[in-house]
């Protein structure tokens, strides 16, 4: 079926019992006949439920493959359509700032300031260098790409480095609860409960914070400031040389 056909194509409304799941290991792909192969897409292949028509993203290292969110698709697809590159001062910049990858090293996250060629600014943004598509938890309208770039600068919201690859290699101790300790410049502790890109609670931001060093970490419990922008950059080669170790400027 053409993509161009495909596309039109809309889900049921309501999900079958496989696309109730959010994603399904790799390894375990065969037992789900229902999810036909579409074709290949940028980093990995497209997939079709046989029984509702939602689509899955099997990811280039078919670790798992991930269920599309239905206001997502066109993101997805978008994402797909276009080569979403940006300019070497960018990336020098972001270089400077430092990101840290996700797990199964899909994605390097660096939170930073934004101004757009469109004139938007954007003070808690985060630069995602990803070979995955927006294609689950993102509010449609948060999500922009690489050439809406203008020029990027250090946040004073962001946390510093050393802070976000703490919280981002926490290990959950319960339900969506991985507790890192950290303190402000007056010696004000604070527990941030998720990994955290931004801090900006009670006129302390990010810029203020440092570990804590504590191995008991349960006071001021704190969410992270969520990003008020995604914006997508395609994955590239020696990304992650260039990029999550922190280069001097």
């Amino acid at each position: 079926m053409p993509m161009s056909m495909w596309k039109k194509e809309r889900p049921r409304e309501l999900p079958c019992r496989i696309c109730r799941l959010n994603s399904i290991q790799g390894s375990l792909l065969d037992e789900y006949p229902e999810l036909r192969l579409v074709g290949p897409w940028k980093f990995g292949d497209l997939y079709q439920c046989s029984r509702c028509g939602r689509q899955w993203f099997l990811h280039t290292h078919k670790q798992r493959i991930g269920r599309i969110q239905d206001n997502l698709q066109d993101l997805a697809h978008r994402w797909n359509e276009n080569s979403l590159t940006t300019d070497a001062s960018i990336l020098d910049v972001l270089a400077s700032i430092g990101g840290v990858a996700d797990y199964f090293k899909d994605q390097i996250a660096i939170p930073c300031s934004v101004q757009t060629v469109a004139g938007r600014q954007f003070q808690k943004a985060l630069v995602l260098v990803s070979r995955q598509p927006p294609y689950f938890w993102y509010e449609p309208e948060r999500v922009h790409w690489a050439y809406e770039l203008a020029t990027v600068a250090p946040s004073p919201f962001a946390l510093p480095l050393d802070v976000r690859k703490a919280s981002a290699e926490k290990r959950e101790e319960s339900m969506g609860f991985a507790p890192v300790g950290i303190l402000d410049k007056q010696g004000n502790e604070y527990t941030l409960v998720a990994e955290g890109r931004f801090f900006d609670w009670r006129g302390i931001v990010g810029e203020e914070i440092r570990l804590s060093g504590r191995r008991k970490k349960w006071r001021k419990k704190v969410r992270p400031e969520p990003p008020e922008a995604y914006f997508f950059v395609d994955w590239f080669e020696r990304c992650e040389d260039r990029l999550v170790t922190r280069q001097k400027t």
